[in-house]
């Protein structure tokens, strides 16, 4: 037999004699009461260490539970017809599409936001008892059919460290030029919840969008909106006014109530100038609110 095809043969039979003797070795070892041999050195160990060096996904670490903190309930009072939301400022700058807006949707572009879920803030004002109406559409030439519905009063209430309470108009932290005097010529109006039906199925649109009160005719899924006096209505920016805003840490509550009736006023008079006792808007005072309020900065 030539060496070299004996050489294909004997390297597999040695590897294999050797691996014998070596299990050998261990038993005899183990049989005599000594431990077996311990884990091979480091610069033995296994190349992969991690799933993603196999090209796997990494698993994700188990983030430490923290208790969950108890969100301020809404509050609800069926009889004076009012609806309480538990609110903060968003502290943002420039645009202001929405007076309020539930979690983190249209953060950067609302003045207030609740962690309330929208679904519990719908409920709640159809538990008020306030008539639902129509949302704004749309007409030519940038103009928009206003909203109709139910006049409501938006009031934003500021707990006072001596348990006293503080009451600002909505709109005196809105305005139609960044850091401009508060708007007056409109109202709130309460069209009720906007729902789409799937089969069976109904989906309040609000859950979707987050827009819960808002100054945009051109959202149709929003509770409640701002409307100006106008006859049809039209589109405008809406900014942060310059009214200073209370200091943090104050509990807030945007409260939302149905409006006392007044007398209807001729579009033509409103147009012209409401007469003295037509029940329009009393001009905002030097610092902005309305007369005889404080400022919410001065005295939260």
């Amino acid at each position: 037999m030539k060496p070299e095809k004996m050489g294909k043969n004997v390297y597999p039979l040695a590897a294999a004699a050797a691996a014998t003797l070596m299990l050998a070795a261990i038993a005899a070892t183990s049989a005599a009461g000594e431990p077996p041999p311990g884990p091979p050195p480091e610069h033995l160990a296994p190349i992969i260490l991690e799933a993603d060096d196999a090209g796997g996904p990494k698993p994700a670490p188990v983030a430490e539970a923290k208790p969950a903190e108890e969100i301020p309930p809404i509050r609800v009072d069926e009889e004076a017809r009012s609806v309480r939301i538990p609110v903060r400022f968003s502290r943002a700058e420039g645009t202001a599409e929405w007076l309020l807006s539930t979690g983190q949707k249209h953060r950067q572009m609302s003045v207030l936001v609740t962690d309330q879920p929208a679904k519990a803030v719908a409920a709640a004002l159809v538990k008020a008892g306030l008539p639902s109406g129509k949302p704004p559409a749309p007409l030519a030439n940038d103009r928009v059919r206003p909203p109709t519905g139910t006049t409501v009063e938006l009031e934003l209430v500021v707990a006072r460290s001596d348990g006293t309470e503080t009451r600002y108009p909505a709109n005196l932290f809105l305005a139609t030029s960044p850091g401009g005097d508060p708007v007056e010529n409109g109202r709130w109006v309460y069209v009720g919840p906007p729902v789409a039906r799937e089969g069976e199925a109904e989906i309040l649109v609000t859950t979707l969008s987050g827009s819960l009160v808002t100054t945009n005719l051109r959202d149709s899924s929003a509770l409640v909106y701002w409307a100006p006096n106008e006859a049809e209505g039209y589109v405008r920016s809406f900014y942060l006014s310059g009214v200073p805003l209370p200091p943090e840490g104050f509990a807030c509550e945007l409260e939302i109530r149905a409006s006392e009736p007044k007398p209807p006023v001729p579009i033509a008079e409103e147009s012209a100038g409401a007469p003295e006792g037509s029940g329009a808007p009393e001009a905002v005072g030097e610092a902005g609110a309305a007369p005889g309020a404080e400022s919410p900065a001065e005295n939260p």
